[in-house]
């Protein structure tokens, strides 16, 4: 764990009201990964903390417990506006990454990945292979990694004109009867994606995938965000 006394990158990713005026912040941090923060006086008309959504910050904070008392935290370079169904999905990330992440546990690559997505969340021409993609990275830094070219119980390699479904926490399976199987994927559509290119079958596929094993990863309960896109 870094002095928490230095400067470190960070973005807030949920603030809520703690005591009369102050906040409780979860950051995640390039250098020391989430964690909670007491900022005194943020809702004040004067608070000096910068608390934006989607904001490179500099952080710096003191405590000995788990529960650190910022001392700053400022802009660290221009912030990231998102709109409309892209606001939404960084809604979602930021809210996936409080709910999955252990605190104190750092995962530089991510970090380096949700500030290079969050670039992408700025276009309107954002492709949401890219927030799959993102999902697909988290679930494998965090030991969840999914192989989308071999089959699980055997070990061959996926078929492009054969028929698996997807099993969490195990992998892909052989289907004999696929075309039946309403689970049934595509042997070709899972080695599309396991090569980086996902057209719309293929962001589908992921969505689904994805969501079984976040879900399985919460242990089913739900996340708030996802009620934004009803």
């Amino acid at each position: 764990m870094s002095r928490f006394n230095d400067f470190h990158s960070a973005y807030v990713l949920h603030t809520r009201k703690y005591r009369d005026t102050s906040l409780l912040v979860e950051l995640f941090s390039k250098e020391d990964g989430r964690y909670s923060l007491v900022a005194r006086g943020a809702r004040g008309n004067k608070s000096k903390f910068n608390l934006q959504l989607f904001s490179p910050l500099m952080v710096s904070s003191f405590g000995k417990g788990e529960l650190k008392t910022a001392s700053v935290i400022e802009s660290n370079g221009l912030g990231y506006h998102l709109s409309g169904k892209n606001l939404f999905i960084g809604l979602y990330v930021n809210e996936l990454l409080f709910r999955v992440l252990g605190k104190f546990d750092p995962f530089e690559n991510l970090f380096d990945r949700y500030d290079e997505l969050l670039g992408m969340l700025q276009l309107d021409s954002f492709d949401t292979s890219a927030l799959r993609l993102f999902e697909i990275s988290l679930l494998a830094d965090l030991g969840y990694g999914i192989s989308f070219d071999i089959e699980s119980s055997t070990g061959d390699a996926i078929v492009p004109d054969k028929f698996y479904c997807y099993v969490v926490e195990d992998g892909f399976r052989h289907l004999v009867s696929g075309n039946d199987n309403s689970k049934a994927i595509e042997g070709r559509h899972l080695l599309a994606i396991s090569q980086g290119m996902i057209d719309l079958d293929g962001d589908r596929i992921l969505r689904n995938i994805v969501r079984k094993s976040i879900d399985q990863l919460l242990g089913g309960k739900a996340l708030n965000s996802r009620k934004l896109f009803a």
